[in-house]
């Protein structure tokens, strides 16, 4: 009797243990829908509306809709034409007297199927200049006991009047320059090529990015509107980006309230981590409307917003950096006749001007 009671709770055990992956089906064309993502700042200059459509779950894209007519209206029945300048992209300069804290701002969207797209006005706040950028090697707690990350944790700050904004965001850009170790000197392609002097035009690179970090803050429940040591982003000491010279680039954006809640409730759904019992993702709802179907789902948000910006540099710190090398060449134990067509062009190792049967990979002489 107890055998049998053991083999019922083996076989429940394995019912309840056993867990099947489950993807679910979508269909893919009723679910695209037109994507309205734009803003007005504070600083003259373009400013910018991109027009696009929701890409397949299976298939995630940028699909740009062509050939609108954009146009940015103002509290003031002021109305700004849009250019396209580029796929779904499309910009029109505004000079500073347009730009004007205070004043409300909407985009309206007409697509060559004729739809009429819409969003609310949006305030543009009063914002405070952004305070000192800076950075300290900190490390953080690995998922081990006693092991850590190295790395450079960035921060941020600001003081600001009652006046200005309670609501915040901040957009962050980073740069760095790169190197290879060699120049272009012997290559092969059927014919061993010798370049003399080695063209050393393509050593040095610089590579900018867009920190994809969702980054925001409300100080409606401080005591003063201001912050100190505000936390942005966090750069491994694994990564070759802090190898030469560093920069970061730091928009301040002050947001009206419904501008920023659309931006937190993204930030909350960009930080789910899949676990079992964590919150189900927010629907984000931006501000723009079918004018002829409410109903239908229009994504996106248009916003107006006083932005600051500030710039930091972090130069090679000794001793800090701890990442493999990516160059290391390949001895050609056999010569060059195992290359093939596919390989060329084939890069080749010197030494002081003498030619080397060690193979390069592109990224050895070409920073491109």
């Amino acid at each position: 009797m107890q055998t049998k009671w053991i083999t019922y709770l083996i076989v429940i055990l394995a019912f309840v243990g056993c867990v099947k992956p489950y993807t679910p089906e979508f269909n893919d064309d009723s679910a695209s829908k037109i994507v309205v993502q734009g803003t007005v700042s504070s600083n003259e200059g373009y400013q910018y509306v991109s027009v696009s459509r929701t890409s397949p779950a299976s298939d995630p894209a940028f699909i740009p809709i062509n050939n609108c007519e954009v146009k940015i209206i103002d509290d003031q029945e002021q109305v700004f034409s849009l250019n396209q300048h580029g796929d779904g992209e499309y910009r029109v300069w505004m000079p500073g007297q347009d730009l004007v804290p205070g004043r409300s701002y909407m985009v309206r969207v007409i697509t060559p199927e004729g739809q009429v797209l819409e969003s609310s006005f949006d305030k543009m706040p009063k914002g405070p200049e952004i305070g000192d950028i800076s950075y300290e090697i900190s490390p953080i707690p690995t998922n081990i006991p006693g092991e850590f990350i190295r790395g450079i944790q960035f921060y941020t700050d600001f003081s600001a009047d009652e006046q200005d904004s309670r609501y915040f965001r901040w957009k962050l850009t980073e740069t760095w320059e790169y190197h290879v170790k060699h120049p272009l000197e012997y290559y092969y392609d059927g014919v061993i090529h010798h370049i003399f002097p080695p063209d050393s035009s393509q050593m040095v690179c610089y590579n900018t990015n867009p920190v994809e970090d969702i980054i925001t803050l409300s100080t409606t429940s401080f005591s003063e509107n201001a912050i100190d040591h505000y936390p942005l982003n966090y750069v491994q000491n694994t990564s070759p980006r802090l190898a030469i010279l560093y920069s970061l680039l730091v928009e301040q954006i002050s947001l009206s309230e419904s501008a920023y809640y659309y931006w937190e409730d993204l930030r909350l759904n960009s930080q789910q981590d899949g676990e079992l019992y964590t919150s189900q993702p927010i629907g984000v709802k931006g501000n723009m409307v079918d004018i002829n179907n409410p109903k239908s789902d229009v994504l996106g948000y248009f916003q107006a917003s006083s932005v600051s910006s500030g710039r930091v540099f972090v130069e090679p710190i000794d001793d800090f950096l701890d990442y493999e090398e990516r160059c290391m060449p390949e001895k050609l134990r056999f010569g060059l006749q195992l290359l093939k067509p596919k390989d060329y062009p084939a890069y080749l190792l010197s030494d002081h001007g003498e030619l080397r049967m060690e193979l390069l990979g592109a990224y050895c002489v070409d920073c491109r």
